[in-house]
């Protein structure tokens, strides 16, 4: 299959395998936008099926010209899957960056490990088995711990909310999902952002005030920076989220 693709990148030797196989038309889209569409793909190996997570960004001829050789936006998503997976933090593990051959507007496809049994934290939310009192404010932590961990690295993930945040309900591991608004900058103002959108994802989620507490404090100690500086940094992103919000989401408040 791989002869219809152009494999730009592959993390290792066994994702360059897995992806010889993969066949976009047979992927089960379950998102889709003008420039961006999401679904899964089953890929076939001779040693039995593998799950996968694909994303395909498409853009007009003359966009995709500026986009892919003056701005190189999907290959920046790309490498930055990949330094926070080699750096162990806690996201799903990327496979390859393809290219379909022979089509004037290419879309290219960033594929990476499909999280078996997990589902995300907003969508969690609403179930009873893991988000007791006890169990939220555990998952709150870890997710202070992992954004923490991403802007230790220098990286800005640009979208850090519920909704990006997948949880696996059998080690009950948590992973951060979708760099597409991620960027390579050791940028307080922007890490501050990061976090405002987090807290208003807890506030419109109904999280109480000592659970959004604990995620600053918490986030403050990981990234080794003090709790009053981070507050005052994301006290001005915190109200033009909520502005925003209000008008783009008004069901939520």
């Amino acid at each position: 299959m791989l002869g219809k693709f152009e494999l730009l990148h592959s993390y290792d030797e066994e994702s360059a395998n897995l992806a010889e196989s993969f066949d976009c038309s047979v992927v089960q889209w379950f998102k889709q936008s003008d420039k961006i569409k999401s679904g899964s793909c089953v890929v076939s190996l001779p040693e039995g099926d593998v799950l996968c997570f694909v994303k395909a960004y498409k853009t007009t001829f003359f966009k995709g010209f500026v986009w892919r050789y003056f701005n190189n936006k999907v290959k920046n998503i790309w490498d930055i899957h990949c330094d926070l997976y080699i750096k162990g933090v806690s996201v799903p593990k990327p496979i390859a960056l393809m290219r379909k051959k022979s089509e004037r507007n290419s879309p290219e496809y960033i594929i990476s490990e499909w999280l078996d049994d997990a589902s995300d934290m907003r969508s969690s939310l609403s179930g009873e088995s893991i988000f007791s009192d006890e169990g939220r404010g555990y998952f709150i932590l870890k997710a202070a711990r992992l954004l923490a961990s991403i802007h230790q690295l220098g990286i800005v993930h640009g979208d850090f909310k519920y909704a990006n945040l997948m949880l696996s309900s059998t080690d009950k591991k948590l992973f951060s999902v979708d760099f597409d608004g991620a960027k390579k900058k050791n940028n307080k103002r922007l890490f501050a952002k990061d976090v405002a959108r987090f807290l208003v994802s807890m506030a419109e989620a109904d999280m109480s005030v000592k659970d959004r507490d604990g995620f600053l404090f918490e986030y403050a100690a990981s990234a080794n920076v003090g709790v009053e500086a981070v507050a005052g940094r994301v006290e001005d992103h915190y109200k033009k989220i909520v502005d925003r919000h209000k008008i783009k989401y008004p069901d939520r408040y």
